[in-house]
């Protein structure tokens, strides 16, 4: 059966706004009731007052303590660096302020140096309270340094705090497993065909590749993959990668009178928020395909892939 491509009519209505994928979900409930149970820390228990010797030793104890209480205050770890820096920077901290130093290294600090985390708990405890933090921190910032109130928050509140402070990795780890789901195919026409898939750069396309098939030295089917729930700035980075490869693609065609094909693989509510980018995408591709249309893909390989790479069949 000859393969199709999707216009963008089809594109736009087998869209998937929201990829929902159980193991994942898991891996990231697992995560946050971990984080939950060391929040239950009898120097975290909810007091009126939060004491500066129990977070101290909190701080101390535990090496994802800071973890706990940062995500308590709402803070990211870019967020709470850059503090660091400057509490450095204004003689704070003792020491050459020469480079910033990663979480790793601050939570080395803390369980070692003695000023250092008397300095971080004050931060944390009261840093809103700080008249000269307010000449240097902007407010939107300083309001979280408030541990001392925040952190007497419902179990509910602490949970979707914990589960917020994932969303980094929740929606990177999406895209990886959308790609599982084109491998998967790849993996199933591999052991029908013995047909191999590579990825990496080519030297046709000068760009990363999700996919080429049957190799990156020789790719006649060359798929590049984004699923993307949210916008983001990084669409239009891959948006302009697929452009360029379709462009190459067909460039090399031209040139060399071959029939090598381009795929797009597009889909999430990102997408479907970028209605237009969306639509140059499914115009400028030789196929589209999503989540919805996965199996038109065995189709496309088979047609477009030289018949002296079919090694076996079963």
């Amino acid at each position: 059966m000859k393969p199709k491509k999707l216009n963008f009519q089809e594109a736009w209505d087998s869209s998937t706004i929201f990829f929902v994928d159980d193991e994942l979900e898991d891996e990231i409930d697992k995560k946050v009731a971990k984080l939950l149970q060391l929040s239950e820390n009898p120097h975290l228990a909810s007091t009126k007052e939060k004491e500066a010797n129990d977070i101290l030793a909190f701080l101390r104890d535990d090496v994802e303590g800071l973890d706990i209480i940062l995500r308590d205050i709402g803070l990211s770890d870019e967020k709470f660096k850059r503090m660091v820096s400057l509490l450095r920077k204004i003689g704070r901290i003792s020491g050459e302020f020469d480079q910033e130093w990663t979480v790793r290294r601050i939570k080395t600090e803390l369980q070692r140096n003695d000023a250092f985390v008397k300095t971080i708990v004050s931060l944390l405890l009261d840093g809103l309270r700080d008249v000269e933090l307010k000449k240097h921190i902007p407010r939107y910032y300083l309001e979280k340094l408030n541990y001392r109130e925040i952190g007497n928050m419902p179990t509910a509140l602490r949970k979707l705090r914990y589960k917020e402070a994932q969303l980094g990795s929740y929606g990177g780890k999406k895209g990886y497993k959308v790609e599982e789901r084109i491998k998967e195919k790849l993996e199933k026409m591999k052991t029908q065909y013995n047909i191999g898939y590579e990825q990496g750069k080519s030297r046709i396309v000068n760009v990363d590749l999700d996919f080429a098939i049957p190799t990156l030295e020789d790719p006649w089917i060359i798929i590049m993959s984004s699923f993307q729930e949210t916008t983001s700035s990084g669409q239009s980075t891959k948006a302009r990668d697929m452009q360029a490869a379709y462009t190459r693609i067909e460039q090399s065609n031209s040139r060399y009178n071959e029939n090598r094909v381009f795929v797009n693989f597009v889909d999430g509510g990102g997408w479907l928020a970028r209605k237009q980018d969306m639509k140059r995408l499914v115009d400028e591709c030789h196929y589209f395909i999503n989540l919805q249309n996965l199996d038109l893909l065995e189709n496309i390989i088979l047609e477009h892939l030289p018949k002296k790479y079919f090694k076996k069949r079963t």
